[in-house]
């Protein structure tokens, strides 16, 4: 068991994949108000200031547009 935690894992927004719902419902699940988006009709992308890595929004992308790397383990 290492001494540190592991850092929060921060999720991505796969642009490939998202179709930059007008509700968004992984938006409006994040209390940090993390998904971020300037304009209607672009992909929000995760600010990693904001994101706390709870990955509330992951499941609710209905696209899986929302995806998390593997954690890396720190040596």
């Amino acid at each position: 068991m290492p001494d540190h935690p592991l850092p929060p894992r921060i999720p991505q927004v796969a642009v490939d994949l998202c179709r930059a719902c007008r509700r968004c419902p992984a938006r409006e699940v994040c209390r940090s108000k993390a998904l971020r988006a300037i304009d209607p009709g672009e992909p929000p992308w995760v600010d990693g200031n904001r994101c706390y890595g709870c990955l509330a929004c992951v499941p609710l992308c209905p696209f899986g547009a929302i995806q998390v790397s593997p954690p890396e383990v720190p040596l």
